[in-house]
């Protein structure tokens, strides 16, 4: 569809007279442009502008359409890839390194934490740094991006793609550690050295936690990406045979979460057993309080979300049941206007992310990891 027929479409549906055509003509214009024609889930030939119309159309003229526009216009937060990119960017320099700094002042090579410079080129520090293992959770991961932005701290032997690792690249990693750290100390490290002490667990989004980590229904029966790979490291063999028997450090470092999810998963790593050392999570950006939708503040929009008509059932299979809650206002109750470059997160409100399975149109229609066939 031509961006002019769009436009028309949508000026015909919202019923605007010439002057308010002109005047969201040229804010959606610029929107569309600088973002949301980024939304990689669009179907082919379909842009923001084509999606906008066709996704107000299904709501009754008048009112319900005004706030479902009021709600694109006022509340919608996409995050686009550039966004995404720069906080993956800034996640070595704020939170990794710092970290691995603070830890190697208290070695005492350098008598001040404060004389950062001598720190960095202290072997404290750099063996720190290179005895560090980033693993990636999802593909929104973007390990292949913190990669190249840290071509002179990171090395690519210490990066992976994904924590299923097999034994082959297991023996891989700790060869080339050992190698390194001889180049480091000049002299071959002894086999309680030459083990990773550091194990950073990267990932995009999350709103609610719980794929991350979650609780059975008997005592230490734990599930989750985070508890995977904490048991994984708590192997003799496999991943837990490159890392270090006592006092490591599992960091899991997500670019954009809620202060929901947070305080979740704080909550339950200190109940999750790693005989090992400890587990910490940090955030680059965390999502505001008010980046919720409330019932208070978006009364109208609820309504328009409780209705019957504008939900299908269908979203509300097993993995909803899981957060314990209907999709209707997204999983977990995440009541979120968010949408990311690559794909909606289902804690967004329904509408937002109606796949194209469902009998209701989706303004960025998600594709499901849980993919429902017709």
């Amino acid at each position: 569809m031509k961006k002019e027929l769009a436009e028309s479409l949508l000026a015909r549906i919202m019923g605007w007279d010439d002057e308010a055509k002109a005047r969201e003509r040229a804010h959606l214009g610029v929107l569309a442009d600088y973002k949301y024609d980024q939304y990689q889930q669009f179907a082919p030939g379909r842009r923001f502008l084509e999606s906008l119309a066709l996704w107000l159309r299904q709501f009754k003229p008048g009112r319900e359409r005004e706030v479902a526009y009021d709600f694109v216009r006022r509340r919608l937060v996409f995050i686009s890839d550039e966004e995404m990119n720069h906080l993956v960017d800034l996640v070595f320099p704020t939170i990794i390194r710092p970290r691995l700094l603070r830890d190697a002042a208290k070695d005492g090579e350098v008598s001040r934490s404060y004389r950062v410079k001598a720190l960095a080129k202290s072997k404290s520090f750099r063996q720190r740094l290179r005895q560090t293992l980033i693993l990636g959770l999802s593909d929104g991961a973007r390990t292949d991006r913190f990669r190249r932005v840290n071509p002179q701290s990171i090395s690519h032997e210490q990066v992976v793609h994904a924590y299923d690792i097999s034994d082959e690249k297991v023996g891989d990693l700790k060869k080339k550690l050992v190698k390194d750290l001889t180049r480091i100390h000049q002299s071959e490290p002894e086999d309680e050295e030459a083990v990773f002490k550091y194990v950073v667990l990267l990932d995009d989004f999350t709103a609610s936690g719980t794929s991350y980590i979650r609780s059975g229904d008997a005592p230490n029966n734990w599930d989750g990406k985070i508890a995977k790979i904490v048991a994984k490291l708590e192997d003799d063999d496999g991943l837990g045979a490159c890392i270090a028997d006592k006092n490591v450090l599992v960091l899991v470092v997500i670019y954009i979460a809620s202060a929901q999810a947070l305080t979740f998963i704080r909550e339950s790593l200190e109940k999750l057993p790693f005989t090992k050392g400890s587990i910490e999570i940090d955030v680059a950006f965390q999502l505001s309080d008010s980046d919720q939708l409330s019932q208070g503040d978006d009364t109208e929009l609820f309504e328009l979300l409780a209705q019957e008509h504008y939900f299908d059932e269908a979203a509300d299979d097993e993995n909803a049941a899981v957060g314990g809650t209907s999709m209707r206002f997204g999983y977990k109750n995440g009541r979120l206007p968010i949408v990311l470059s690559h794909n909606t997160p289902n804690n967004s409100v329904y509408l937002l992310w109606a796949e194209d399975v469902h009998r209701v149109l989706g303004l960025f229609p998600r594709v499901s990891r849980h993919r429902r066939f017709k």
